[in-house]
């Protein structure tokens, strides 16, 4: 598109021309006269083209007018259209910069956001899958209890005669719940491991894409704290579990082999390492309700970060549309230049 001027622009530029050196030639003083006039009844656009066009028309009636003297006038004036380009093509730049520039902090701002938001997702499926973890080491735990006492009062029921059967099925039971737990153990174990390598994962991805800022790295180090707090506690709860079922299998042993005054014995002092063993559990859930407790308290702060990010978004939008309004205003006050007139004639 051609490069457009206002009437203000084109004939200041004239005027400064056969005013520079201090006095006016009446040729010059009757171009302008009539280059004003013929400015004023255009009705088309101030672009090249047409402004030369007028030139042309106003030189055709000032004969007097030196074709030196024509030829400079029509120079600064041309030579204004490129000066017009020039400093629109900077004005494109600079707005381009600006836009890049708006684009990338709006970029900052959602990776930074997303990262927060996939940190608190991940906090939450890691609480409840701690919370589903416990419930199925409470459920093992009153399914081992009742099993104890079902073979304890079956134990009391049978006849001596029917000891040999008892036993001969007491074992076929324990081989069936030792290979249950064994194939409990192996899933979990294999859980576990996709979860680690998950987690791996996950935290290898944020270390490519975080833009290295303070806040994030310390969230980061908090997270992996987490998980290896939580993988302590898992292997923990897996050691109890095992101690459990050690001793459970220890009473399911004896009492097959010990009179019935030893088993007695035995059962007591089986029933005391079971009953520490449930208060050790007890401890380990009380340990685990804390870390919970902890792990909402982060993701509150976390919540409160992601309102704080918001509001800084919203103020850089407001602060754009302030610099947009006043542009605005600063080019609508540059268009209500006045047309310069020639100093009178007796200057």
């Amino acid at each position: 598109m051609s490069e457009q001027l206002n009437l203000t622009e084109i004939m200041t530029v004239v005027q400064n021309f056969i005013t520079s050196d201090g006095q006016i030639i009446p040729a010059q003083r009757d171009f302008y006269r009539i280059l004003r006039d013929k400015m004023n009844h255009h009705t088309g656009v101030f672009n090249e083209s047409e402004v030369e066009l007028i030139l042309l028309d106003a030189r055709s009636e000032v004969l007097e007018l030196s074709d030196e003297d024509y030829g400079a006038i029509h120079n600064v004036v041309m030579d204004r259209f490129g000066l017009s380009k020039k400093l629109e093509e900077e004005a494109r730049l600079r707005a381009e910069l600006v836009e890049k520039e708006r684009l990338r902090k709006e970029a900052e701002l959602k990776a930074r956001a997303e990262a927060i938001a996939q940190a608190k997702a991940e906090a939450e499926a890691k609480a409840k899958a701690e919370a589903a973890l416990r419930a199925q080491i409470e459920e093992q735990e009153r399914l081992a209890e009742e099993a104890r006492k079902r073979a304890l009062a079956e134990e009391e029921a049978r006849k001596q005669a029917e000891e040999a059967a008892r036993q001969e099925e007491e074992a076929r039971l324990r081989a069936e719940e030792i290979a249950r737990i064994e194939e409990e153990a192996r899933i979990k174990q294999e859980e576990n491991a996709r979860i680690k390598a998950e987690e791996e994962a996950r935290i290898k991805a944020e270390e490519e894409a975080r833009i290295k800022a303070e806040e994030e790295a310390r969230l980061n180090e908090e997270i992996e704290q987490r998980r290896q707090e939580a993988e302590r506690l898992r292997l923990k709860e897996e050691q109890k579990m095992k101690e459990i079922n050690e001793a459970h299998q220890k009473m399911v042993d004896e009492a097959i082999r010990i009179t019935e005054e030893e088993r007695i014995k035995e059962e007591q002092k089986l029933a005391a390492e079971i009953e520490l063993a449930q208060k050790l559990a007890e401890e380990s859930r009380r340990l685990e309700e804390a870390e919970a407790k902890r792990l909402a308290d982060e993701q509150l702060r976390v919540a409160q970060e992601e309102e704080a990010a918001k509001q800084a978004e919203q103020d850089a939008k407001e602060a754009e549309e302030a610099a947009r309004l006043a542009a605005e205003a600063a080019e609508e006050a540059a268009s209500a230049k006045v047309i310069p007139d020639l100093p009178p004639l007796d200057e």
